[in-house]
Protein backbone atom coordinates (compact mmCIF):
# COMPACT_ATOMS: atom_id res chain seq x y z
CA UNK A 1 0.00 0.00 0.00
CA UNK A 2 2.96 2.06 0.76
CA UNK A 3 4.41 2.49 -2.79
CA UNK A 4 0.61 2.93 -4.15
CA UNK A 5 0.36 6.07 -2.01
CA UNK A 6 3.57 7.17 -3.31
CA UNK A 7 3.10 6.95 -6.31
CA UNK A 8 -0.33 8.78 -6.88
CA UNK A 9 1.73 12.16 -4.48
CA UNK A 10 3.60 13.22 -7.94
CA UNK A 11 0.74 12.14 -10.14
CA UNK A 12 -1.31 14.66 -8.28
CA UNK A 13 0.69 17.17 -8.05
CA UNK A 14 1.52 16.80 -11.85
CA UNK A 15 -2.20 17.18 -12.67
CA UNK A 16 -2.06 20.02 -11.01
CA UNK A 17 0.44 21.50 -12.57
CA UNK A 18 -0.65 20.32 -16.20
CA UNK A 19 -4.25 22.17 -14.95
CA UNK A 20 -2.29 25.63 -14.06
CA UNK A 21 -0.63 25.23 -17.54
CA UNK A 22 -3.40 24.86 -19.63
CA UNK A 23 -6.11 27.44 -18.18
CA UNK A 24 -3.12 30.14 -18.43
CA UNK A 25 -2.46 29.14 -21.84
CA UNK A 26 -6.90 29.02 -22.24
CA UNK A 27 -6.92 32.56 -21.09
CA UNK A 28 -3.94 33.24 -23.07
CA UNK A 29 -5.78 32.33 -26.36
CA UNK A 30 -9.07 33.90 -24.89
CA UNK A 31 -6.89 37.14 -24.82
CA UNK A 32 -5.49 37.20 -28.16
CA UNK A 33 -8.69 35.89 -29.74
CA UNK A 34 -10.42 38.97 -28.72
CA UNK A 35 -7.80 41.40 -30.05
CA UNK A 36 -8.72 41.06 -33.32
CA UNK A 37 -12.25 42.43 -32.17
CA UNK A 38 -10.55 45.78 -31.35
CA UNK A 39 -7.49 45.76 -33.16
CA UNK A 40 -7.35 46.37 -37.11
CA UNK A 41 -3.98 46.25 -39.39
CA UNK A 42 -3.56 48.04 -42.75
CA UNK A 43 -7.11 49.79 -42.58
CA UNK A 44 -8.63 53.56 -42.90
CA UNK A 45 -6.95 56.59 -42.92
CA UNK A 46 -3.84 57.10 -40.44
CA UNK A 47 -6.29 59.70 -38.30
CA UNK A 48 -9.53 59.42 -36.84
CA UNK A 49 -10.04 63.34 -37.88
CA UNK A 50 -8.44 62.59 -41.33
CA UNK A 51 -5.97 65.27 -42.76
CA UNK A 52 -6.38 63.86 -46.44
CA UNK A 53 -9.42 66.05 -46.92
CA UNK A 54 -7.85 69.53 -45.80
CA UNK A 55 -6.94 72.15 -47.85
CA UNK A 56 -3.07 72.07 -46.80
CA UNK A 57 -0.75 71.62 -50.05
CA UNK A 58 1.00 68.72 -48.39
CA UNK A 59 -2.62 66.81 -47.86
CA UNK A 60 -1.95 63.37 -48.69
CA UNK A 61 -4.42 62.81 -52.02
CA UNK A 62 -4.36 62.00 -55.91
CA UNK A 63 -5.25 64.97 -57.78
CA UNK A 64 -5.53 67.31 -60.92
CA UNK A 65 -5.74 70.38 -60.83
CA UNK A 66 -4.65 73.73 -63.27
CA UNK A 67 -4.45 76.99 -62.36
CA UNK A 68 -2.21 79.43 -63.34
CA UNK A 69 -0.59 76.55 -64.44
CA UNK A 70 -1.20 72.29 -64.11
CA UNK A 71 -0.81 70.55 -60.49
CA UNK A 72 -0.65 67.03 -60.15
CA UNK A 73 -0.20 64.76 -56.83
CA UNK A 74 0.31 60.86 -55.93
CA UNK A 75 -1.00 60.42 -52.44
CA UNK A 76 -1.72 58.16 -49.63
CA UNK A 77 -2.84 57.70 -46.03
CA UNK A 78 -3.35 54.36 -44.25
CA UNK A 79 -3.62 52.91 -40.94
CA UNK A 80 -1.08 50.27 -40.13
CA UNK A 81 -2.56 49.22 -37.12
CA UNK A 82 -5.96 50.64 -35.13
CA UNK A 83 -6.98 50.07 -32.06
CA UNK A 84 -10.80 51.44 -31.39
CA UNK A 85 -12.09 51.14 -28.30
CA UNK A 86 -16.16 52.35 -27.18
CA UNK A 87 -14.49 55.72 -26.57
CA UNK A 88 -10.86 56.23 -27.48
CA UNK A 89 -8.61 54.93 -29.87
CA UNK A 90 -5.14 54.59 -31.33
CA UNK A 91 -3.54 54.52 -34.37
CA UNK A 92 -0.16 53.80 -35.88
CA UNK A 93 0.07 54.98 -39.60
CA UNK A 94 1.96 57.33 -42.41
CA UNK A 95 1.47 59.39 -45.28
CA UNK A 96 3.40 59.75 -48.77
CA UNK A 97 2.68 62.41 -51.34
CA UNK A 98 4.27 63.03 -55.07
CA UNK A 99 3.51 66.29 -56.09
CA UNK A 100 4.25 67.64 -59.90
CA UNK A 101 3.67 71.18 -61.14
CA UNK A 102 4.75 73.16 -63.68
CA UNK A 103 6.62 76.29 -63.08
CA UNK A 104 6.79 78.74 -66.23
CA UNK A 105 4.67 76.59 -69.00
CA UNK A 106 1.00 75.95 -69.17
CA UNK A 107 0.91 72.60 -70.61
CA UNK A 108 -1.95 70.11 -69.24
CA UNK A 109 0.45 67.56 -67.93
CA UNK A 110 3.09 69.21 -65.27
CA UNK A 111 6.48 68.55 -65.67
CA UNK A 112 8.77 70.90 -64.61
CA UNK A 113 9.25 70.43 -60.72
CA UNK A 114 8.39 67.92 -58.12
CA UNK A 115 8.36 67.67 -54.69
CA UNK A 116 7.89 64.42 -51.94
CA UNK A 117 6.34 64.36 -48.47
CA UNK A 118 6.65 61.02 -46.48
CA UNK A 119 5.12 61.24 -42.62
CA UNK A 120 5.16 57.83 -39.69
CA UNK A 121 2.73 58.94 -37.29
CA UNK A 122 0.91 58.32 -33.97
CA UNK A 123 -2.69 59.58 -33.27
CA UNK A 124 -4.87 59.49 -30.08
CA UNK A 125 -8.70 59.87 -30.58
CA UNK A 126 -10.53 60.51 -27.45
CA UNK A 127 -14.25 60.37 -28.05
CA UNK A 128 -15.63 60.43 -24.12
CA UNK A 129 -13.32 63.34 -22.75
CA UNK A 130 -13.99 65.71 -26.03
CA UNK A 131 -17.96 64.85 -25.39
CA UNK A 132 -17.59 65.84 -21.13
CA UNK A 133 -14.81 68.58 -21.46
CA UNK A 134 -16.32 70.60 -24.83
CA UNK A 135 -20.02 69.04 -25.33
CA UNK A 136 -21.72 65.44 -26.75
CA UNK A 137 -20.75 64.32 -29.81
CA UNK A 138 -17.36 65.86 -30.07
CA UNK A 139 -14.01 63.95 -31.13
CA UNK A 140 -10.54 65.45 -30.21
CA UNK A 141 -7.27 63.90 -31.64
CA UNK A 142 -3.73 64.51 -30.70
CA UNK A 143 -1.15 63.46 -33.26
CA UNK A 144 2.66 63.40 -32.89
CA UNK A 145 4.95 62.46 -36.35
CA UNK A 146 7.85 62.26 -38.02
CA UNK A 147 8.29 63.54 -41.59
CA UNK A 148 10.55 64.60 -44.30
CA UNK A 149 9.97 67.03 -47.43
CA UNK A 150 11.89 67.76 -50.19
CA UNK A 151 12.09 69.41 -53.65
CA UNK A 152 13.76 69.80 -56.60
CA UNK A 153 13.38 70.55 -60.64
CA UNK A 154 12.64 67.60 -62.48
CA UNK A 155 14.54 66.46 -65.89
CA UNK A 156 16.64 69.56 -67.27
CA UNK A 157 14.36 72.24 -65.70
CA UNK A 158 16.29 75.63 -64.43
CA UNK A 159 13.79 77.81 -62.42
CA UNK A 160 14.14 81.17 -63.87
CA UNK A 161 12.93 83.45 -61.00
CA UNK A 162 15.51 86.27 -60.12
CA UNK A 163 17.32 85.29 -56.79
CA UNK A 164 16.96 87.62 -53.98
CA UNK A 165 19.28 87.83 -50.62
CA UNK A 166 16.53 87.42 -48.36
CA UNK A 167 15.10 84.33 -50.27
CA UNK A 168 14.78 80.61 -48.29
CA UNK A 169 16.71 77.71 -49.75
CA UNK A 170 15.58 73.90 -50.07
CA UNK A 171 12.18 74.65 -51.04
CA UNK A 172 12.01 75.54 -47.30
CA UNK A 173 11.70 71.38 -46.99
CA UNK A 174 14.05 69.27 -44.48
CA UNK A 175 13.10 66.25 -41.76
CA UNK A 176 10.49 67.40 -39.14
CA UNK A 177 9.09 66.25 -35.70
CA UNK A 178 5.23 67.74 -35.54
CA UNK A 179 2.22 67.59 -33.23
CA UNK A 180 -1.20 68.90 -33.82
CA UNK A 181 -4.33 68.65 -31.99
CA UNK A 182 -7.48 68.43 -33.83
CA UNK A 183 -11.47 68.67 -33.25
CA UNK A 184 -14.39 67.43 -35.00
CA UNK A 185 -18.14 68.94 -33.67
CA UNK A 186 -21.04 69.27 -35.04
CA UNK A 187 -23.04 71.73 -36.64
CA UNK A 188 -26.66 72.47 -37.59
CA UNK A 189 -28.84 69.71 -38.20
CA UNK A 190 -26.64 67.71 -40.81
CA UNK A 191 -23.40 69.65 -40.64
CA UNK A 192 -19.91 68.91 -38.57
CA UNK A 193 -17.19 71.74 -38.00
CA UNK A 194 -13.18 71.29 -38.19
CA UNK A 195 -10.51 72.76 -36.62
CA UNK A 196 -6.67 71.44 -36.64
CA UNK A 197 -3.90 73.20 -35.03
CA UNK A 198 -0.26 72.38 -35.50
CA UNK A 199 3.38 72.87 -35.52
CA UNK A 200 6.34 71.62 -37.22
CA UNK A 201 10.18 71.41 -36.03
CA UNK A 202 12.85 70.93 -38.26
CA UNK A 203 15.81 68.81 -37.74
CA UNK A 204 18.19 72.15 -37.27
CA UNK A 205 15.64 73.65 -34.48
CA UNK A 206 17.00 71.44 -31.43
CA UNK A 207 20.90 72.59 -31.88
CA UNK A 208 19.35 76.45 -32.05
CA UNK A 209 17.53 76.41 -29.19
CA UNK A 210 21.12 75.21 -27.36
CA UNK A 211 22.77 77.61 -28.66
CA UNK A 212 25.10 75.74 -31.01
CA UNK A 213 24.16 77.64 -33.93
CA UNK A 214 27.30 76.32 -35.80
CA UNK A 215 25.80 72.68 -35.42
CA UNK A 216 22.82 73.92 -36.54
CA UNK A 217 23.95 75.67 -39.78
CA UNK A 218 25.73 72.51 -40.33
CA UNK A 219 22.90 70.09 -40.18
CA UNK A 220 20.73 72.65 -42.46
CA UNK A 221 23.40 72.30 -45.06
CA UNK A 222 23.51 68.94 -44.62
CA UNK A 223 19.81 67.72 -44.58
CA UNK A 224 19.05 70.50 -46.79
CA UNK A 225 16.52 72.28 -44.48
CA UNK A 226 15.88 76.31 -45.19
CA UNK A 227 13.03 76.17 -42.43
CA UNK A 228 13.57 75.97 -38.94
CA UNK A 229 9.69 75.66 -38.15
CA UNK A 230 6.16 75.71 -39.41
CA UNK A 231 2.78 76.95 -37.73
CA UNK A 232 -0.50 75.90 -39.60
CA UNK A 233 -4.26 76.13 -38.31
CA UNK A 234 -7.37 75.11 -40.44
CA UNK A 235 -10.66 75.58 -40.31
CA UNK A 236 -13.59 73.52 -42.50
CA UNK A 237 -17.34 72.94 -42.51
CA UNK A 238 -19.16 69.59 -44.19
CA UNK A 239 -22.80 69.17 -44.82
CA UNK A 240 -24.19 66.01 -45.79
CA UNK A 241 -27.35 66.94 -48.12
CA UNK A 242 -27.40 63.66 -49.19
CA UNK A 243 -25.81 60.60 -48.61
CA UNK A 244 -23.59 60.51 -52.11
CA UNK A 245 -22.76 64.87 -51.71
CA UNK A 246 -21.28 66.54 -49.01
CA UNK A 247 -20.42 69.83 -49.65
CA UNK A 248 -17.22 71.24 -47.88
CA UNK A 249 -15.30 74.49 -47.35
CA UNK A 250 -11.75 74.46 -46.46
CA UNK A 251 -9.99 77.36 -44.55
CA UNK A 252 -5.95 76.65 -44.27
CA UNK A 253 -3.43 78.84 -43.19
CA UNK A 254 0.75 78.63 -42.21
CA UNK A 255 4.03 80.28 -41.28
CA UNK A 256 7.42 79.48 -42.07
CA UNK A 257 9.94 80.47 -40.09
CA UNK A 258 13.32 80.14 -42.17
CA UNK A 259 16.51 78.94 -40.44
CA UNK A 260 18.58 81.59 -42.09
CA UNK A 261 17.59 84.49 -39.79
CA UNK A 262 18.07 86.83 -42.92
CA UNK A 263 15.79 85.35 -44.98
CA UNK A 264 11.96 86.28 -45.08
CA UNK A 265 9.15 84.35 -43.37
CA UNK A 266 6.93 82.32 -45.74
CA UNK A 267 2.78 82.77 -45.04
CA UNK A 268 0.16 80.84 -47.32
CA UNK A 269 -3.86 81.63 -46.68
CA UNK A 270 -5.64 78.82 -48.93
CA UNK A 271 -9.62 78.67 -49.54
CA UNK A 272 -11.02 75.48 -50.96
CA UNK A 273 -14.57 74.56 -51.66
CA UNK A 274 -15.51 71.66 -52.95
CA UNK A 275 -18.69 68.79 -53.36
CA UNK A 276 -17.40 65.50 -51.70
CA UNK A 277 -18.98 62.58 -53.02
CA UNK A 278 -18.57 59.77 -50.83
CA UNK A 279 -18.79 56.14 -51.50
CA UNK A 280 -17.82 53.16 -49.41
CA UNK A 281 -14.15 53.66 -49.38
CA UNK A 282 -13.04 56.36 -50.94
CA UNK A 283 -14.41 59.78 -51.42
CA UNK A 284 -14.15 62.19 -55.22
CA UNK A 285 -14.55 65.50 -54.68
CA UNK A 286 -14.68 68.12 -57.57
CA UNK A 287 -13.06 71.55 -55.87
CA UNK A 288 -11.72 75.28 -56.65
CA UNK A 289 -9.18 76.68 -54.56
CA UNK A 290 -8.04 80.55 -54.11
CA UNK A 291 -4.65 81.09 -52.49
CA UNK A 292 -2.63 83.76 -51.85
CA UNK A 293 1.16 83.97 -50.71
CA UNK A 294 4.24 81.33 -51.05
CA UNK A 295 4.39 78.98 -53.53
CA UNK A 296 5.61 74.78 -53.75
CA UNK A 297 8.63 73.21 -53.60
CA UNK A 298 11.15 74.83 -55.31
CA UNK A 299 8.51 77.93 -56.24
CA UNK A 300 8.59 78.30 -52.64
CA UNK A 301 10.08 81.99 -52.78
CA UNK A 302 7.46 83.77 -55.16
CA UNK A 303 4.21 85.37 -53.64
CA UNK A 304 1.35 84.74 -56.23
CA UNK A 305 -2.11 85.22 -55.88
CA UNK A 306 -3.65 81.81 -57.54
CA UNK A 307 -7.23 80.42 -58.51
CA UNK A 308 -7.57 76.68 -59.74
CA UNK A 309 -9.54 74.34 -60.10
CA UNK A 310 -9.48 70.31 -60.17
CA UNK A 311 -10.70 66.87 -58.60
CA UNK A 312 -8.99 64.82 -55.86
CA UNK A 313 -9.49 61.41 -54.89
CA UNK A 314 -9.07 59.77 -51.12
CA UNK A 315 -9.54 56.74 -49.13
CA UNK A 316 -12.14 57.44 -46.47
Amino acid sequence: MIPVAIGLGPSRRGCTGAHAALALLSASCALLSALPAKAEWLTGPSRAISCADSASPDAPVTSYAYGPRAQATLGGDLAFYRQVQQNSGFRLGGSALLAFEDAARHAAVPSETLRSAFELSLAWSWADFAARALGPHRELEWTIALGRHSALPMTDFTLGDRYHADDVPFGAGGGYLATDLALRSPFADRGSAFFRLGARAYTNLAPDLVGAHEASDFIADSLHEGAKYQAFLELGLRYSASPRLEPVVRLYFDLIAPHDDQAKVLALARLLVGAALPGQSWELTPFTALEAGRGEGIMVNRSELRWSGGVRLYAR
